[in-house]
Parts: structure tokens; C-alpha cells; sequence
């Protein structure tokens, strides 16, 4: 999955691929699984890199934050990065970060690789906290119940903390 920067003409290049799914790590054994991937875009060669501006457009397999269930997350991610061939760090060695570096990106050689920006890319799209719906209740912390669909059948017990009983005399 590369694109070779020879094959860019003066006019740019227009680029659409279809990539077939994949798994995205996630910490320890976890994984999200990535539908077939739609990338289009098109690349200009400037003076000291080139400029790869696009979309890409998926499906992703989470599992809700609050109920476990999974869903399906449509993303449609729009990018606009800059591949260059330059050091990474200024000359004199201090490093600051820029509204434009962020959209920097370092290549090796003459080709760009689609694999980390596709990965990169799905793994900005997707939210911090994945829920199946908005109005997802969860399950019961008591029980696990799924509140979805079932009623919780366990009482609702609250208890006093004895360092808070002060705080409840002086009301």
C-alpha cells in the first residue's frame, strides 16, 4: 500500500483506493476491527515535500462504553498533510511545535506508505468515549442488568458514610 512520489505529475495526482479491513490494537489483547476502507485524494509535489489532501471513509466495530454492546461507528475523516523528505528537528537542537508541523509528516525514500496514515487517521476519528446511542443507560453497577432493555429487580440502598454525619447535623 504505497503510492510512489515519481508517479506525481505537475498537475498533482488524484488518488482513490479501496483497502481491505483491518485491526486496529488497542491496549492489551483489545482490538477495533475496520471495515473496507475508501481513501481519495490527491497529491502535489512543492518545493520541499508534497502535499496529500483527502478523505477517508469507513466503518469501525467499538464496543459501547457503557452497555458493552458493540456497534457500528460510520467515519468520515477528512485530512490534509504534508510529506517531506527533511529532518525532523530544526538545526541547533531545541524543538517547537507549530500549527504546521502538526500536519508534517517524515518520509523515507521516494514513496508514501498508506498504513500509518490510515491508522492514524481512524484512530483521531474515533471518539474518547464510544456509545452505542446517546441515550444509552448502561448496566447496573449492582447486578449488571442491561438497563436497555431490562429493569434492574436490585434495591437501591444507600449508605451514610460515617465521616460526612457532621456535615448532616448542622442542616
Amino acid at each position: 500500500m504505497f503510492i510512489e512520489t515519481k508517479e506525481i505529475g505537475p498537475e498533482g495526482l488524484a488518488v482513490s483506493r479501496s483497502i481491505d479491513g483491518f485491526r486496529l490494537p488497542l491496549s492489551g489483547e483489545e482490538a477495533i476491527r475496520i471495515d473496507r476502507v475508501q481513501l481519495n485524494g490527491e497529491l502535489r509535489k512543492e518545493n520541499d515535500g508534497v502535499a496529500f489532501a483527502g478523505r477517508i471513509e469507513t466503518r469501525a466495530t467499538l464496543a459501547c462504553s457503557r452497555c458493552l454492546e458493540e456497534y457500528i461507528l460510520p467515519l468520515d475523516l477528512p485530512f490534509d498533510l504534508f510529506y517531506t523528505t527533511g529532518p525532523d528537528t530544526p538545526p541547533g537542537g531545541e524543538r517547537r511545535l507549530d500549527g504546521e508541523m502538526v500536519t508534517r509528516v517524515h518520509m523515507e525514500g521516494s514513496r508514501i506508505d498508506l498504513r500509518p496514515l490510515l491508522s492514524e487517521q481512524v484512530y483521531l476519528g474515533l471518539p474518547l468515549k464510544p456509545l452505542c446511542r446517546p441515550d444509552c443507560l448502561g448496566l447496573c453497577p449492582r447486578c449488571g442488568t442491561y438497563l436497555n432493555t431490562d429493569a434492574c429487580t436490585c434495591a437501591e440502598e444507600r449508605t451514610e458514610d460515617p465521616r460526612l454525619r457532621i456535615l448532616k447535623s448542622l442542616l
